[in-house]
């Protein structure tokens, strides 16, 4: 299919083969995955613009597929910001989707049914719990995500591990540092981890997404959380670290050996055991 063909379709005619996983950025921490069996998987979808109206900081582009677009049968979000539990596509998500499940934290379970997400389509997920949806199995992971603005704190946020068929990613989610988190997944093989690097509002910055990992055992890495919002460079705080380089040349720097994708929007992947390659 035409790479200039829209998201929605390029993901209506993926047919991964056995053993492989096609995979999308949204931009920011939102990630789809899509199984041979045709099964789609998505990770913290932000498709709306509510962050603008809630507190006035606009996208950076536009969403790459719209939440009428959208055929998830399973949506995890790693905690509740709106970012990651987006209000303007959650609720719409679960009408179009009747049979989709809504994987989240019981903060984030709260405000979903408070949108009237039905609760028999809603998940509640913790650090350290699996759950098994038959091709693929989801773990939660410790994060440890204190943004520091108060009545934004999130005790229950989490990373995920997906195992699908022995192809196994790792998400952080929004996190600090937190060595837990390299005790819980550094002993798995895995095909891709993803890191956040952004640097503030309780994230890992290049530096420290680049340590983790280095300690990780995983075949390829994508940084993400890096270029979701538009401000002028004026209001960007510098200990902000949105150059997604600065964590690859930093991993190099570490010795890390795993193959680093610089992701762009909308962009594809195939994932197999042996890691992740642009397609």
């Amino acid at each position: 299919m035409s790479p200039t063909a829209s998201l929605a379709s390029r993901i209506a005619a993926a047919r991964p083969a056995a053993g492989s996983l096609a995979a999308w950025w949204l931009g920011g921490s939102g990630f789809i995955f899509k199984t041979p069996a045709g099964r789609q998987v998505w990770i913290d979808p932000y498709l709306s613009n509510i962050v603008k109206d809630m507190f006035d900081v606009e996208r950076a582009f536009p969403p790459p597929i719209t939440a009428a677009e959208a055929e998830p049968d399973f949506v995890i979000s790693t905690h509740w910001h709106e970012d990651h539990l987006d209000p303007g596509c959650i609720p719409e998500l679960a009408r179009r989707r009747p049979n989709a499940k809504f994987i989240m934290s019981p903060g984030a379970m709260s405000h979903a049914l408070s949108w009237s997400v039905p609760k028999s389509q809603v998940v509640p997920l913790t650090a350290g719990q699996t759950l098994d949806l038959g091709d693929v199995k989801l773990t939660g992971i410790p994060a440890r995500h204190e943004a520091g603005v108060p009545g934004w704190e999130v005790p229950d946020a989490f990373g995920v591990m997906l195992d699908f068929n022995g192809v196994r990613i790792y998400h952080t989610g929004d996190t600090d540092y937190d060595p837990r988190i390299h005790r819980a997944v550094a002993a798995t093989p895995l095909a891709l981890a993803t890191l956040c690097i952004n640097g503030s509002v309780g994230n890992m910055n290049a530096h420290e997404a680049a340590l983790l990992a280095w300690q990780l055992n995983a075949r390829s890495v994508i940084p993400h959380h890096h270029i979701l919002w538009s401000r002028p460079a004026d209001k960007i705080p510098a200990y902000e670290t949105l150059d997604a380089n600065l964590f690859a040349d930093t991993y190099r720097k570490l010795g890390g050996k795993a193959q680093v994708l610089l992701p762009t929007v909308g962009g594809a992947y195939t994932v197999t055991a042996n890691g992740a390659a642009p397609s």
